[in-house]
């Protein structure tokens, strides 16, 4: 039986239509990246949230290094992805919740830590292109998985007196070679505009007062006559005891490096070239037991804590049936169309 033109057009295009609608369902099904039994997590929702990661691959890398990096990113991810939603899982099975109070609360506490304000946090992650919606929503997932793992990990810890007399005498052992040093300094400033041929000069003078405290003369009238650092000037440069790790690398290395007496040579820092000398050091002593119990205590259950949320998140993963296509999705998208 013939076909006329018009009915054959109408089968044409509901053919390309079929074809069509094919070529969209395969690039949707490609663009699933996981699935946990019957929920999809789809390749957009997984570089949303791996995005303020992403943005720190360094520039420069190679294509092949900076494919790997960038799949190191999205699968670590993932993997946060699949754990937030097996948290959900067990949360709803607990019948736990997390209010917008609580949310503020969690935001508030963290803040306070880093010295900031929970609005200073959300412009700076702003900048970074995470929404101060995108944040509350992590934060309530940190929460979410707090809940759970208290409700259903905290259980699992017990913490000894013996646990914590063993880490009490571990942490003595570990500070026995830590000392506090005491120092002394003379700054030669250099201001931020510095030309380079400024910031030569301020070294040469630098150089000038090794020379002379190496040579007999005494450092504290060394630093009265030369030191820019007016808050140290006066008492001969001495800015007393000094913790390990306050101040600049570079500091930290020079002064671990001197032998009590010792000067060095001029160590650029923030404000200019220093000239350090080590007056002395002091033995650490520890702390009682009695002092340190509670800070013991803490640690050691956040470190158990850490390690029974890791066999509870697998024990959860088993429970499930979790088609992992992030490898064959990042595979198809690397691979030029036919």
């Amino acid at each position: 039986m013939k076909r006329s033109a018009k009915s054959l057009g109408w089968m044409v295009g509901v053919a390309l239509s079929l074809a069509s609608a094919g070529a969209w369902a395969e690039e949707i099904i490609e663009r699933v990246v996981c699935v946990v039994d019957d929920d999809a997590i789809f390749l957009s929702e997984l570089e949303r949230r791996a995005r303020p990661f992403l943005a720190e691959i360094p520039a420069g890398l190679s294509a092949q290094q900076l494919a790997q990096r960038r799949t190191e990113v999205l699968r670590t991810a993932l993997d946060r992805m699949l754990d937030d939603q097996l948290i959900r899982r067990a949360a709803t099975r607990a019948h736990l919740t997390v209010s917008e109070d609580d949310v503020d609360e969690f935001i508030g506490r963290m803040a306070t830590e880093r010295g900031a304000t929970p609005e200073q946090i959300y412009a700076a992650l702003q900048q970074e292109g995470v929404s101060r919606t995108e944040y509350r929503s992590y934060m309530e997932s940190e929460v979410l998985q707090l809940r759970v793992l208290q409700a259903r990990v905290r259980g699992r810890i017990n913490i000894t007196d013996a646990d914590l007399q063993q880490a009490y005498r571990r942490a003595v052992r570990e500070a026995a070679d830590q000392t506090v040093p005491t120092i002394a300094h003379v700054l030669v400033g250099v201001a931020e505009d510095s030309t380079p041929e400024q910031v030569a000069a301020a070294r040469a003078r630098a150089l000038d007062v090794v020379r002379r405290a190496r040579g007999g003369e005494d450092f504290g009238n060394l630093a009265r006559q030369m030191s820019d650092d007016t808050a140290s000037r006066e008492s001969g440069g001495v800015l007393g005891e000094i913790q390990p790790g306050s101040l600049p690398e570079e500091l930290d290395r020079a002064i671990t490096a001197l032998a009590v007496g010792g000067v060095s040579e001029p160590v650029q820092g923030p404000a200019g070239w220093h000239v350090l000398r080590l007056v002395s050091r002091r033995a650490v002593e520890p702390p009682p037991f009695a002092s340190v119990r509670d800070r013991l205590y803490a640690a050691l259950v956040n470190r158990e804590m850490l390690r029974q949320r890791g066999i509870y998140l697998r024990e959860l993963r088993r429970t499930v049936s979790i088609d992992d296509r992030l490898d064959a999705t990042r595979a198809a998208a690397a691979s030029p169309a036919r």
